[in-house]
């Protein structure tokens, strides 16, 4: 079930969901709009607006494309793109409704053998308690929020992703899975604030 609560302010939705991982990147960017603004493009902006997405993730999911399965968040662009993440095996771990204290938050998880070449597709995960309860060996769970916040007058855009292995095999394939995805996916990443500061801006 998606959880709606507030937080304290001190304390991020992520560390409640994946609070010890072994994998982690984080991006930030400062946008020259209200946080309200930014925060309605953040859940409004589509695939086609994030400039890097496609070729990316194209190459990602070539085994996928080959078989046929294209993957949701590029066969249709319209969908907001935290939206299509839920077509692709993602489920909403956390999202605030309405902007508090100047913050807002909205977290994502899924899990499953993101390095596999065959089977590289999430786990089916019915909520947020199944993502908790994930343990399957040979596995990873990863998580991901996405974040405005006003502090001293300036509006803050930011995305954390983390990643936690099942077990030391998991681990270990997904640390030399990283070294090669961990650029394109930052790329991506700083892309899809890029194009969140553009719509604010509109």
């Amino acid at each position: 079930m998606t959880s709606s609560a507030r937080v304290a302010p001190s304390q991020h939705p992520l560390d409640l969901v994946l609070a010890e991982p072994h994998f982690v990147e984080r991006h930030r960017r400062t946008v020259d709009a209200p946080v309200e603004l930014v925060w309605a493009a953040a859940l409004a902006v589509t695939p086609a607006e994030i400039r890097l997405l496609a070729p990316f993730m194209m190459l990602r999911s070539l085994p996928r494309v080959l078989a046929g399965d294209r993957p949701t968040s590029l066969r249709d662009e319209r969908t907001p793109f935290l939206r299509a993440f839920e077509g692709e095996g993602f489920v909403e771990l956390h999202r605030d409704e309405r902007l508090a204290e100047g913050r807002a938050v909205v977290v994502y998880g899924a899990a499953g053998r993101f390095w596999s070449l065959k089977d590289s597709a999430p786990a089916a995960l019915a909520d947020a308690g199944a993502f908790a309860r994930h343990r399957t060996p040979g596995t990873a769970r990863t998580a991901f929020s996405l974040q405005v916040e006003e502090s001293d007058g300036v509006t803050v855009l930011t995305t954390e992703t983390r990643v936690s292995g099942t077990d030391a095999a998991a681990r270990r394939t997904f640390g030399r899975y990283w070294l090669i995805i961990r650029g394109p996916s930052g790329l991506i990443r700083r892309s899809w604030l890029a194009a969140i500061d553009r719509r604010a801006r509109r």
